[in-house]
């Protein structure tokens, strides 16, 4: 025998109708039986899948069996049977998703089935038309459930499915176009013309794909389940380190890409191991759930808490700059100091607040952060400390005129006379300006501050750029670039203010976060190398520095 008689002998030959649903039966059988088995619990719609299967397996039985049953049963309940499946599908795809299935639109379309098929009992290309139709309506709907669910996992198993419906939409359409306008090929339900051949085998092939979307969407979904126990704190269920340092890159991410401000709050519980050594270790976990589920009301959904270790938690605040992230910061003081825990237990915390710079790694922006913390809990504790600032206490019933007061420290000194002594007077003129927050001030004053503040600041850029050119500075001509743009951003700034179209806190975190705490205290230290220390002062002091007297 030639090697080209078994090709020639096979298209001489194709598969008839019958060994294809032979073919689906048994594929479906096997993937309903390898599902059911692995499938613990119908969480995920599994369960109600493999129901789905076997469905399919017998209205395709029923089929293969024309000619030995009377016509009415594979008519009627066969294809009864392969909608009934659709409807599970459809059900599947509800359970995965928690929502309700509506019943009539999962029963209401094999019911239009089987009384149109009872109608069009002698007419075989007609009741291709009414199964293709009501098959088309049904994956629809199926794939609008997929499509309006929620998905915190990957979504590959969704899209397969999603393209299985979209392929086997294609093919009730061509089967509807194939009936009446090639009757030909449909004069009976064994003939094997080319298009029917080609739906049943597209059928055996969407079977397996769709099954295998659903797997691998239920798959996907617990893997992301365990990912997030893993990444959970069991005693109090905020996020671990893991969680935070991932989320904090983020958020670095987003504030160098898009100008995104964040902000991060370390939290201490004060005198903790009081609790665990006079109470017992039970009451002092009931206590760290208590504060979780506290923080978690005083939040907000887009922020992150998480347990950092021991009596330690952190909050990563996105899209927020240091005014709003000292509100909630205040509001979980607040909280804790009036909570009574088990036992009757009292408890305070003391708080650490850090901004994000642009030029921050996680370690640096963290280490602000705790360093802070350390100000609060050796200042007293119960108090909240801004590293760089020492924030007074927030009005007790309006926190939109809370402001934080500029504080210079001595490690700010860059060695250049000159430029250290207009940057205290920075300062002094920022305090002025950020003193107008703490009380109900009318607009002409918080203006003409920030006329004043502005007007200074131009004045000591030129200086400083002209003091930096001078001594060879490398980064000369980008600090200058820097300088210009802040001052743009001020005088924007300072005319939308002056015309009624935005608020104060927008100047105040002008200050606050761009003009000081991203440019005096990031990018002025890094020219501070050209220049020998300072004699008058001593490097820094941090725990003896003084706020200046406001101007």
């Amino acid at each position: 025998m030639l090697p080209g008689d078994n090709s020639r002998r096979m298209l001489a030959h194709p598969p008839d109708i019958p060994t294809m649903l032979g073919a689906i039966i048994l594929t479906s059988l096997a993937l309903a039986v390898s599902l059911g088995w692995t499938a613990r619990d119908n969480r995920d719609g599994l369960r109600t899948w493999t129901q789905a299967l076997c469905l399919t397996a017998g209205g395709c039985l029923m089929h293969a069996l024309r000619g030995t049953i009377p016509d009415w049963a594979p008519i009627l309940l066969g294809n009864a049977l392969l909608s009934l499946s659709l409807s599970l599908g459809l059900r599947a795809a509800c359970r995965f998703h928690g929502v309700q299935e509506n019943p009539w639109a999962a029963f209401l379309p094999p019911c239009i089935l089987v009384v149109g098929l009872a109608l069009l009992m002698d007419d075989f290309r007609y009741r291709v038309v009414l199964a293709s139709l009501v098959n088309l309506v049904q994956v629809g709907l199926i794939a609008r459930q997929l499509l309006l669910g929620r998905y915190d996992f990957p979504t590959r198993g969704r899209n397969m499915l999603l393209a299985s419906g979209a392929f086997d939409i294609l093919l009730a359409v061509g089967r509807c176009w194939g009936a009446i306008f090639l009757p030909h090929d449909f004069q009976t339900f064994f003939q094997p013309s080319p298009l029917q051949l080609a739906a049943y085998f597209s059928a055996f092939l969407l079977l397996i794909m769709a099954t295998n979307g659903f797997m691998m969407m239920a798959k996907d979904r617990s893997d992301a389940r365990l990912r997030q126990l893993a990444m959970r704190d069991r005693l109090t269920g905020c996020w671990n380190r893991v969680r935070i340092e991932e989320a904090a890159g983020q958020e670095m991410d987003r504030l160098r890409r898009y100008a995104h401000p964040a902000c991060v709050i370390l939290v201490d519980l004060d005198h903790f191991k009081n609790v665990n050594d006079r109470h017992g270790h039970e009451a002092g976990d009931a206590v760290l759930r208590d504060f979780a589920q506290i923080a978690r009301e005083c939040i907000r959904a887009t922020d992150i808490l998480g347990r950092w270790g021991g009596e330690e938690f952190i909050v990563i605040l996105p899209m927020s700059d240091l005014p709003e992230a000292l509100v909630i910061a205040e509001r979980m003081r607040r909280c804790i100091e009036r909570h009574i825990f088990p036992q009757g237990l009292r408890i305070t915390i003391s708080l650490g607040v850090a901004a994000c710079l642009a030029t921050d790694t996680w370690t640096d922006w963290f280490r602000r952060a705790d360093a802070a913390l350390y100000r609060a809990k050796a200042g007293g504790r119960n108090k909240i400390q801004i590293e760089g600032f020492d924030p007074p206490s927030l009005p007790a019933n309006d926190s939109r005129h809370y402001v934080s007061q500029l504080v210079w420290r001595e490690d700010y000194l860059c060695g250049e006379p000159e430029i250290d002594a207009q940057h205290r007077r920075l300062f002094e003129q920022g305090n002025a300006l950020l003193a107008l927050a703490g009380r109900t001030s009318p607009p002409g004053e918080i203006l003409a501050a920030t006329r004043a503040l502005i007007a200074g600041t131009c004045a000591h850029f030129a200086t400083e750029d002209r003091i930096l050119a001078a001594a060879g500075y490398a980064g000369a001509a980008e600090h200058a670039r820097i300088h210009r743009d802040l001052l743009a951003r001020g005088e924007t700034l300072l005319q939308a203010y002056g015309r009624g179209e935005i608020e104060p806190a927008q100047i105040f975190h002008f200050v606050l976060h761009d003009m000081f705490a991203n440019h005096i205290l990031v990018h002025d230290r890094q020219f501070s190398t050209c220049f020998a220390p300072s004699p008058l002062l001593e490097p820094a002091q941090h725990s003896s520095s003084q706020p200046l007297p406001r101007a």
